[in-house]
């Protein structure tokens, strides 16, 4: 991994005294965790207690009040032990998250998403999500998708259900009725009141980050096995990207599906 990238959404208008002070408190935040880590300004490394050297880099979106914290793995660090990142990743996230009152904790990037992002841009970001469930009328009942396949499960299950264009006019319509009625095989209509007990962005609300069609050839030739009609895809997100519970939503000319992979761990 060459980088990992934190983005965080500041609930305030943008201030000059905020984009420096954020990293000043970044920087007391790891010091108290034994990290050494000299002024972000004059590009010198932050050393972690395992000896391992990260590089700090700060991009500011007035526009839209969200910060970004890239962390350059200068040292190489690669994922061991079922881990998937450093520490100091864990830590700055959860600087965003202790300090909710001022931040909104978004989510983290890898340098592989991060790219993908930028060589194709989300047709939906987190935000739009956030906004949407911000906005949503408890009484409303969004449409239910409907079941292509609920597979058999042992030890491992997939799932697919679509919905067409001509009910979900887009696909955050047709995502957030995911979110409302699907629930590991069952069409429950639980709602999203879940959502609400979080106090920074659940990333099972949506990652959003978009796939190249040949890396999810497997997913859309199970897809076209159970809908020989299906024509080529047009755009393919990676919605929940949990090792045990991964979600693609995958667009079509007439409609949007939804494949989810999920184990009971």
């Amino acid at each position: 991994m060459k980088y990992w990238r934190i983005n965080s959404l500041c609930k305030f208008a943008s201030h000059e005294w905020m984009k420096s002070k954020v990293l000043d408190d970044i920087q007391m935040h790891l010091w108290r965790r034994e990290y050494l880590s000299p002024d972000f300004e004059k590009n010198q490394s932050i050393k972690s207690p395992d000896n391992k050297s990260y590089k700090l880099r700060k991009v500011w979106n007035a526009k839209g009040n969200l910060f970004s914290v890239f962390i350059q793995n200068e040292s190489n660090w690669e994922s061991s032990h079922g881990l998937s990142e450093p520490q100091i990743v864990t830590l700055i996230r959860d600087f965003f998250s202790i300090n909710r009152n001022i931040w909104y904790y978004l989510e983290t990037l890898t340098d592989k998403e991060d790219l993908k992002i930028t060589k194709s841009p989300r047709q939906i970001e987190p935000m739009h999500i956030k906004a949407f469930l911000d906005s949503f009328n408890d009484e409303v009942i969004p449409p239910k998708p409907e079941v292509l396949e609920i597979g058999k499960y042992e030890y491992q299950a997939t799932d697919m259900y679509y919905g067409l264009k001509t009910q979900f006019k887009t696909m955050l319509d047709f995502w957030v009725s995911c979110l409302f009625w699907v629930n590991c095989g069952e069409l429950e209509g639980e709602g999203l009141s879940y959502l609400d007990y979080v106090n920074s962005y659940d990333l099972t609300s949506g990652s959003c980050i978009p796939m190249d069609l040949c890396e999810i050839e497997e997913v859309t030739n199970e897809i076209k096995s159970k809908n020989n009609d299906l024509k080529v895809p047009l755009n393919a997100y990676l919605m929940r990207k949990d090792w045990n519970d991964k979600m693609h939503v995958i667009e079509y000319e007439d409609r949007y599906v939804m494949h989810n992979w999920h184990t009971a761990e």
